[in-house]
């Protein structure tokens, strides 16, 4: 119970921050407002994520290799989605596999990606329930845009892809665990 009221407040507190970026109104520019706005957002991002998945990692958790993970999963996810917007859906969810382990102190950097191996088709259907859970986040937050405009849109946006985004990165760091004999 912990746990989830910790993820809540840090999902919650995300959402306040990217809502609060939003108020100013800047558009994109190289104007000092926006870039302040902007690296605002990114470290509210990261250290959002980088306390969900070091929370996930339970007791012992290792924060910097999750911070690690995340810096560069979202390098090279925003690399990415400049070069080939097409490439950002895959990209998303080979870095969601890959991160939502990193807290966890008995993790490798494979663990994520062993979880294929060791749960075939658990791993197989979270796949697809992530990719879709995907598709419909971004038509709800292009639904949010329309229906509720400014902070508020923001908020609401932020609460539900970050909430959405817990829950997956918890399925995924628990899949990446090593199944027990006699399970």
């Amino acid at each position: 119970m912990k746990r989830l009221l910790l993820i809540a407040a840090v999902v919650l507190a995300n959402a306040v921050v990217q809502a609060l970026c939003v108020i100013p109104g800047a558009t994109p520019s190289v104007a000092p407002l926006f870039l302040a706005l902007l690296a605002a957002s990114v470290l509210s991002l990261v250290a959002a994520a980088t306390a969900v998945v070091a929370v996930l990692g339970g007791s012992g958790a290792r924060w910097l290799r999750a911070l690690a993970a995340v810096v560069l999963a979202l390098v090279i996810v925003g690399a990415l989605a400049v070069a080939s917007p097409v490439a950002l859906v895959p990209a998303l969810l080979v870095a969601l596999v890959i991160v939502s382990p990193a807290g966890n102190p008995d993790a490798t950097a494979w663990s994520g990606l062993r979880a294929f191996a060791w749960h075939p088709v658990r791993a197989i259907l979270l796949a697809v329930v992530t990719l879709v859970a995907f598709v419909v986040l971004a038509v709800g937050a292009l639904l949010f845009g329309f229906f509720l405009t400014g902070w508020l849109g923001s908020f609401a946006t932020w609460v539900v892809v970050g909430a959405v985004a817990a829950v997956l990165a918890r399925a995924w760091a628990r899949l990446a665990v090593r199944p027990r004999l006699g399970r």
